[in-house]
């Protein structure tokens, strides 16, 4: 009797460890889910820094280029009132020719 009292104390013992086993496990296969995700959010962090970057890099070369065309319009806004004085300089002294030769 006494054995079989010293077997069902041994199988409760084993059942409890089992017990134990079986929810350390289950943490760790929580701890485990916790890391891949952990692993996929710092993978997506990664990319949109990247992605940062680059939006960056574009909008640097978009300013450069818009730089270059406001300097080459302001060069034409120079060049257009040079055009227009030349212009209305000839066009009255065409005007003061005509009125000269009308005159006489």
């Amino acid at each position: 009797m006494e054995t079989n009292k010293l077997e069902t104390l041994l199988q409760e013992h084993l059942k409890a460890d089992q017990s134990r086993l079986d929810r350390i496990e289950v943490k760790i296969d929580k701890l485990q889910d916790t890391v891949i995700a952990l692993t996929r959010v710092e993978e997506k962090l990664v990319n949109l820094e990247i992605d940062r970057t680059e939006i960056l890099n574009t909008q640097s070369r978009h300013a450069e280029k818009l730089d270059i065309h406001e300097y080459r319009l302001n060069e034409g806004a120079v060049t257009l009132r040079a055009i227009k004085a030349l212009f209305w300089l000839v066009l009255s002294s065409a005007a003061a020719i005509l009125v000269g030769l009308s005159i006489k």
